[in-house]
């Protein structure tokens, strides 16, 4: 470090100056330094040519080899006050060519100027506009082996700046993947370079991890894994995505065909039943070949596919066993299942309800004769869903506490195809399957899209990393995952080995569908109709002595009453 003091002298021809007349002395002054700089002084002056010479004393002080840059320490105009700071840098940096003032220090006297590359002048204006702060409050140099280090200022808050850094780093002075990693204790912060992160093509099903005691750690044996999720940097670790079926217990699961849902949903069932939760499957016929190996694994009364009836069936038979458990709680005077005594346990029942719009949209009623039989059909058919929605809807309000975990899924969750905001609102966890969805269907799908990330690009547009790859809403953090993989075949060996419950016949029984559809199907019904029969196409009589009844006592109406009339009639 040297310094060394200089004379700067500056003159200019002032008619009519007057040495003599201090306040004309002073005024001189002060215009002088308003334009060249504070602290010049008169020294001389020649009344010829009328010419005024002013001086003032500046010292300069050099640093060398600081960060393979010089340093120049600058005298600032007396005056200079913090506000002034845009001001002095222009001046000094005017004054200096290659030079940029790094630091500002008023209350010293004096500005600290240094040569920076174009790169680090960037990241440092970057880094203060994201900051809220003037570019010399922040300390900006090259990092070895690429980035950058910084300095910050003492108003950084992490809670308030990181998002913006990381922007910064991403978005400015690097690209997708680059990070920052930040002491706040020191203040000190590095911008690094990365790759983004992404997923591998598949993620196999942890099956040799070992299940949580249900007796001894509820909390970790109700957390259900079904993926891992995309982490903040490619070096680190994927945490696992599970849902936490204690605080959750139901779930609703989006997405377009090919998006993922029943890769998603295998996931599911497999860690429901290694858990010894009861399975129950409610689908659509034409659906049903997707789920058919786990069918054996429900329990007697839950493979509601096969029809309409047995969905209704199904859910019915599930709803009331919600309704006896709860009549269990009230006995032993306690508000959910976990109070119970361990003697008095049930183990939770795990419903999967897919392609549920299929299943609730009702279906259009033609404008035809009230007796066609196509109308009637249309009738039952609505009559049916209505049953089968009001089971949803009351499962998922009512019996949370008694361990029925509901598992929804459809393509689009709108009140237009059957999914009412009050159903949605009692499914706690919202998962969105598909690369790139829509606008739409974030906003359809997700309580609040605004605070749960979007796929980045680079998994997206990448046709492996992209399969099965969706974005989650719990109570827990939102974020982005991929569901674990694994062949059907494979979870179905799995079960066995592990001992899994089966049933031989797991459907609903005829008798429980009349149960609780009221009578035979129509399909049923109308095949036992005979074309001369004389209640054929004709509605069902209204008078007390017409009604129709079955043989356990259930009024039957529409093509089903019309059946057994006909039976009734021709013995």
């Amino acid at each position: 470090m040297g310094s060394s003091t200089q004379i700067q002298r500056t003159s200019h021809k002032i008619p009519g100056f007057d040495p003599y007349n201090d306040a004309h002395v002073l005024a001189v002054e002060k215009k002088i330094s308003d334009e060249a700089g504070v602290g010049f002084k008169v020294s001389s002056f020649d009344p010829d040519t009328e010419t005024v010479t002013f001086e003032r004393i500046r010292t300069v002080t050099e640093v060398s080899s600081e960060r393979g840059s010089t340093r120049l320490i600058a005298t600032l105009r007396t005056d200079a006050k913090p506000s002034d700071g845009d001001r002095e840098a222009a001046r000094l940096e005017h004054a200096n060519p290659g030079y940029t003032m790094t630091q500002y220090e008023p209350h010293l006297g004096r500005g600290v100027l240094e040569r920076l590359s174009e790169d680090v002048v960037r990241c440092r204006s970057a880094v203060a506009n994201a900051l809220s702060v003037k570019p010399w409050d922040v300390q900006v140099s090259a990092r070895h082996g690429g980035g950058f280090e910084l300095r910050l200022p003492r108003s950084y808050m992490p809670s308030k700046h990181d998002e913006k850094l990381t922007e910064v780093a991403e978005n400015v002075v690097g690209a997708p993947g680059w990070y920052v990693d930040v002491s706040p204790k020191s203040l000190s912060a590095q911008i690094v370079p990365g790759q983004p992160p992404t997923f591998p093509a598949a993620i196999p099903y942890p099956f040799d991890e070992k299940v949580p005691d249900r007796a001894t750690d509820r909390e970790a044996w109700a957390q259900l894994p079904l993926g891992r999720i995309l982490p903040e940097r490619a070096d680190a670790a994927s945490p696992r995505f599970t849902l936490d079926l204690e605080s959750g217990p139901h779930t609703a699961i989006n997405g377009v065909s090919g998006a993922g849902k029943t890769v998603t949903i295998n996931a599911a069932i497999f860690g429901a039943l290694s858990r010894g939760m009861q399975l129950a499957i409610v689908d659509v016929p034409a659906k049903k070949v997707d789920f058919l190996w786990a069918k054996k694994f429900c329990a007697p009364g839950f493979w509601g596919c096969d029809s309409l009836e047995a969905s209704v069936t199904t859910m019915g038979l599930i709803y009331d066993e919600g309704q006896r458990r709860s009549e269990i709680l009230e006995r032993h005077g306690v508000v959910k299942a976990a109070e119970l005594p361990a003697s008095e346990q049930f183990p939770p029942i795990f419903v999967v309800v897919d392609e549920l719009t299929g299943l609730l949209l009702p279906e259009e009623v033609p404008k035809i004769s009230k007796d066609d039989p196509i109308r009637i059909e249309a009738e039952q058919t609505n009559s049916n869903k209505a049953r089968l929605k009001r089971f949803i809807k009351k499962t998922a309000a009512e019996l949370r506490f008694v361990d029925m975990k509901l598992l929804l899924s459809t393509q689009v969750a709108s009140q237009n195809t059957g999914i009412t905001p009050d159903l949605r609102t009692n499914l706690q966890n919202k998962i969105l399957l598909g690369a790139k969805p829509t606008d739409s269907n974030r906003r359809l799908a997700l309580n609040d899209p605004t605070m749960v990330p979007r796929i980045p690009g680079n998994v997206a547009n990448d046709r492996r990393a992209r399969l099965g790859v969706g974005v989650f809403e719990t109570e827990a953090e939102p974020g982005v995952f991929k569901s674990y993989y694994a062949d059907f075949r494979e979870y179905e060996k799995r079960l066995t080995a592990l001992g899994a419950t089966t049933c031989d016949s797991p459907a609903p029984s005829k008798s429980q569908i009349a149960q609780y559809t009221g009578g035979e199907s129509f399909e049923d019904a109308i095949q036992q109709l005979p074309d001369d029969d004389p209640w054929n196409r004709r509605r069902v009589p209204k008078a007390a002595s017409d009604r129709v009844y079955s043989e356990d006592g259930t009024e039957l109406r529409g093509a089903a009453a019309a059946a057994r009339a006909g039976r009734q009639a021709s013995t």
